[in-house]
C-alpha cells in the first residue's frame, strides 16, 4: 500500500510569483499596501537559504523599527507557512546562533541585528538611519523594502559597493549578487528613482527585471486587487472608504501620481523632507513585548535636540491635533505630530505629549495655534490654551504663548509658498520629518477651491480626520504668525542679511 503524500496548498498571486522567480541582477516590484510585498520578500530569503548555504545577505529598509515592526512579522510568517521555519529551531533572531548551527563564510562580529539559519545563510538588518553601519561589510546579495523612501545616492554610496561576494562557490548561482527591491508607488517625486529601472527592463531585460507598474496603463499590475484572493473584496473596500481619492488611487490602486488638482502648497516637494539618523537605541528595538516609541529613540545630530525648546501648534476641534518643530538659526524643522479623537480630549493629547518627551532635557514649550483655542467648554474656567498648557505644567514645563489667530487662506498659501520655494536665503528653510505620514499625506493633497484651502475633506467621513486638513491648519498657524514678521522687516529693510 502506498504512502500517501499530504500536500500543502499556498497562494501567492502571480505578480509576486514573477518577482519572486527573476534572476535579474536588479529586480523591483512596485505595487499597492496588502499586495503580499513582505510575505513575497520572506520566501525570497528562503530561496536563498535553499540555494546559498554560509551566505550573506543584506536586507534594508529605511528605518530598522519598519523592520522589526512591520516586515519582520510578514516575513516570518512566509518561513512558517511555506517552508515550516520554526524560529528557535531553523533560524533565530537577533542573537548568537547555537553552537550546531552552521556559521556564514564571513560571520557577523554582532548579532543584534541577524537573522542566522540552521545551515550557515544570515541575514543582516541595513537601515538608512544609520547607512554608515551598512558600509565595510561583504554581502552575497540586498534586498530593500519600501525602497522609495530610501534616497538613491545613500543607496550608491553605501549598499552597492558591498556586493561582492563572500565565497567563490556562490558564482554559479543564478541570484548571487541580486538586488531586489520591493516598494509601494512613489509619491510627490519621493523615490523616483526605482521607476527608472522600468525602461531599463525593457531594454536589458537580462540585467534588470520591473513588475508591478507600466506608465500609462489602465490597470496597474501591482494594483493591491491581484492580491484578492488573500485580503478578500470586503477588506479592499473598507481601505478605500478611508482614504481619499488620491491616497486610494497611489496606495490601493498603484498609480502614479505627482500632482493633482489646484495645490495649496504648490512649492512643496521630495527635498522638504528628510529621513533622520537613528541613534544606538534604536538598533536594540526589543522583538517581543509591546513597542512604545519615545523621544529617546529619535535623538540623532540632524534631527530631535533634546537640549532645545520645542514649538507647538495647536488645531483644535473634536479632533485635536498638534505639530511639533524646533528652530534653528536657518532652519525651521518639523519633528513629530500627534492627535487624540473624540473620546479622547485636549488632556489625553497633552499627557501623550508629556509621555513621549519625558525625557527632554530644555522642558519650554512654545504654544501657537488656532484663535479657537481662546474659547472654553461650557462652566470651564480655562480656555483651550489655557487647559493644554495648565496640564504640561503640572508635567514640569514651562509654557509660553505665542501670537494665535485666523490668517486670511490667500494670504498663507502666498507666504508658505514663499517659504518652501526658498528663493529668498533671508528666510528659514522649512524641513519635516518622514515620519510625520499622516502629516505628509494631508499637506501634499490639500487643493485650493475657490481661492481657498478646499477643507472639504473634514467633514468627509470616508476621510480619516488625521488625513483631512487638520494638521495643515496647525501647520500654517505655526509657520505664518511665526516668521511672517521676518518678511515685513525685509520689506521695511530691503537690506537685510540676517535674521
Amino acid at each position: 500500500m502506498k504512502k500517501r503524500v499530504r500536500q500543502i496548498n499556498r497562494y501567492l498571486n502571480p505578480v509576486a510569483q514573477m518577482y519572486l522567480i527573476s534572476t535579474a541582477n536588479y529586480s523591483t516590484y512596485i505595487a499597492g499596501r496588502g499586495s503580499g510585498k513582505s510575505f513575497t520578500n520572506g520566501l525570497s530569503q528562503a530561496n536563498k537559504v535553499a540555494l546559498m548555504p554560509r551566505s550573506l545577505g543584506l536586507f534594508t529598509s529605511p528605518t530598522y523599527s519598519m523592520i522589526y515592526t512591520k516586515t519582520l512579522i510578514p516575513m516570518k510568517a512566509a518561513w512558517e507557512q511555506h517552508m515550516g521555519y520554526i524560529e528557535g529551531i531553523h533560524y533565530v533572531v537577533g542573537k548568537a546562533p547555537p553552537k550546531h548551527f552552521d556559521k556564514p563564510y564571513h560571520k557577523p562580529h554582532r548579532y543584534e541585528n541577524v537573522v542566522s539559519f540552521w545551515n550557515g545563510r544570515a541575514i543582516v538588518f541595513g537601515s538608512f538611519d544609520r547607512p554608515a553601519l551598512i558600509s565595510g561589510g561583504s554581502y552575497d546579495d540586498a534586498e530593500n523594502d519600501e525602497a522609495y523612501l530610501i534616497d538613491k545616492d545613500p543607496y550608491d554610496n553605501y549598499v552597492i559597493p558591498t556586493l561582492r561576494g563572500t565565497h567563490p562557490k556562490f558564482k554559479s548561482c543564478d541570484i548571487h549578487l541580486q538586488q531586489k527591491f520591493s516598494s509601494s508607488m512613489p509619491f510627490r517625486n519621493q523615490g523616483d528613482w526605482l521607476l527608472d529601472f522600468q525602461p531599463k527592463a525593457l531594454s536589458n531585460p537580462s540585467m534588470y527585471f520591473f513588475i508591478g507598474w507600466e506608465p500609462n496603463a489602465k490597470l496597474q499590475l501591482g494594483s493591491t486587487w491581484m492580491n484578492v484572493k488573500v485580503l478578500g473584496k470586503k477588506a479592499i473596500l473598507s481601505m478605500k472608504a478611508e482614504m481619499s481619492d488620491v491616497s486610494y488611487r497611489v496606495m490601493i490602486l498603484n498609480e502614479k501620481i505627482n500632482q493633482w488638482g489646484n495645490l495649496f502648497y504648490p512649492s512643496l516637494s521630495s527635498k522638504h523632507w528628510y529621513n533622520a539618523t537613528a541613534n544606538d537605541k534604536v538598533i536594540s528595538i526589543p522583538l517581543g513585548g509591546t513597542f512604545k516609541r519615545d523621544a529617546s529613540y529619535d535623538v540623532s545630530p540632524d534631527d530631535y535636540n533634546p537640549d532645545m525648546p520645542l514649538h507647538l501648534s495647536h488645531d483644535w476641534g473634536t479632533f485635536n491635533c498638534i505639530t511639533i518643530d524646533q528652530q534653528y538659526a536657518r532652519e525651521i524643522r518639523f519633528i513629530n505630530t500627534m492627535h487624540v479623537n473624540n473620546p479622547k480630549t485636549i488632556d489625553d493629547l497633552a499627557d501623550e505629549f508629556c509621555d513621549y518627551y519625558r525625557m527632554h532635557n530644555n522642558k519650554i514649550v512654545y504654544q501657537w495655534g488656532d484663535k479657537s483655542g481662546n474659547n472654553r467648554q461650557a462652566n470651564a474656567k480655562l480656555t483651550y490654551f489655557e487647559q493644554f498648557a495648565d496640564r504640561l505644567i503640572k508635567r514640569g514645563w514651562r509654557v509660553v504663548r505665542r501670537k494665535t489667530g485666523d490668517i486670511e487662506h490667500l494670504e498663507r498659501h502666498r507666504f508658505i509658498a514663499k517659504l518652501h520655494a526658498e528663493e529668498d536665503n533671508r528666510l528659514p528653510r522649512v524641513r519635516y520629518n518622514s515620519k510625520c505620514a499622516d502629516f505628509k499625506i494631508s499637506i501634499e493633497s490639500t487643493q485650493m477651491k475657490d481661492h481657498k484651502k478646499d477643507k472639504s475633506s473634514e467633514n468627509n467621513p470616508s476621510i480619516k480626520p488625521e488625513h483631512a486638513t487638520h494638521y495643515t491648519d496647525a501647520h500654517d498657524y505655526r509657520l505664518y504668525h511665526g516668521l511672517i514678521h521676518i518678511e515685513k522687516e525685509l520689506d521695511d529693510n530691503p537690506f537685510s542679511s540676517s535674521l
